[in-house]
């Protein structure tokens, strides 16, 4: 085999770190080491971050993990990126050709770079987990503050706090996941609260619909529609509205569906929601939501009875 030029030579450090290199390979690197200053000390440097991510104590979510597997797979297919664009994971992965690998060691360099990437904040470049990962059911305490700015305390590995306006995306990530999925009902309810300020986004719309349509919570479900009724309009509102009118159990909340579309003329209506409250006035029990809903077709002059 030819001289390795410093380039070949880096790209086989994450493998010698690991033991998956055969002698005579692990002596010609040595024997480059021995006159290459600048790569002895990038071999200190990979060692550094080798030994980091060894000694990370990591306890990842199976969402986390369920996202690795899929980043992952998808990544695996591709070639590696240009050289101009060299970074911690080129460098951990060598030249992205898997055929250059032993098999175990190929299988554990990809497992543990990839995931390193994902949940070790702060080393070598390596990108901190997204906020959007941490998942609602991690959000402890959500309070305004007296200069308008939104305190958020969440727990990561350790408890964690970020501060930042509504529009800071962090913040909304944190808000939308911790109003569908935070187990607190007092935490959803007072997040969805916070969120009916920012309906005009419809990314905003679409967490406040899902928590209108399917949280477990009556006052969580009602503070949801409250922040939605402006939005009447909206399809995607219109089809939790529907799917409002006819599944969920508290008579109130299928009343404020109607009232909420009091005023539309038929052309303001989805379809789907005429359909759904043709629907209503065949299994309604409670007669005043009959009645409302039969006086809300009469107004667009449509029929009161599905065919």
């Amino acid at each position: 085999m030819s001289e390795m030029n410093c380039i070949e030579i880096r790209e086989q450090f994450a493998l010698m770190l690991y033991g998956e290199l055969s002698f005579d390979e692990e002596e010609r690197i040595d024997s480059h080491l021995d006159g290459c200053a600048e790569c002895r000390t990038a071999l200190a440097r990979q060692k550094v971050l080798h030994e980091a991510v060894d000694a990370a104590a990591v306890t990842p979510s199976p969402a986390l993990l369920n996202r690795c597997r899929e980043d992952l797979a998808e990544m695996l297919p591709r070639e590696r990126p240009a050289a101009a664009r060299e970074s911690w994971w080129s460098q951990i992965a060598g030249n992205w050709k898997i055929q250059f690998l032993k098999p175990v060691g190929a299988m554990a360099l990809l497992a543990i770079g990839f995931f390193a990437a994902k949940v070790t904040p702060g080393i070598g470049g390596i990108s901190s987990m997204g906020l959007a990962d941490f998942g609602g059911a991690q959000v402890r305490n959500v309070a305004a503050q007296p200069d308008g700015t939104l305190r958020i305390v969440f727990d990561e590995k350790r408890e964690r706090t970020i501060s930042g306006n509504r529009d800071d995306q962090r913040i909304r990530q944190l808000l939308m996941a911790a109003a569908k999925e935070a187990t607190d009902p007092g935490l959803r309810a007072q997040t969805v609260t916070i969120l009916v300020g920012d309906a005009n986004e419809s990314d905003v719309r679409e967490a406040l619909a899902f928590a209108m349509a399917n949280d477990e919570n009556t006052n969580v479900r009602l503070k949801a529609m409250e922040g939605l009724q402006r939005y009447a309009n909206d399809p995607m509102v219109q089809n939790a509205l529907a799917h409002v009118l006819l599944n969920d159990p508290n008579t109130g909340m299928r009343t404020r569906v109607i009232d909420a579309l009091t005023g539309h003329d038929a052309q303001g209506l989805d379809p789907q929601m005429v359909g759904a409250l043709q629907e209503l006035m065949s299994r309604e029990d409670d007669s005043d939501v009959r009645e409302r809903a039969r006086q809300m077709l009469h107004s667009i002059k449509a029929s009161a009875e599905t065919y």
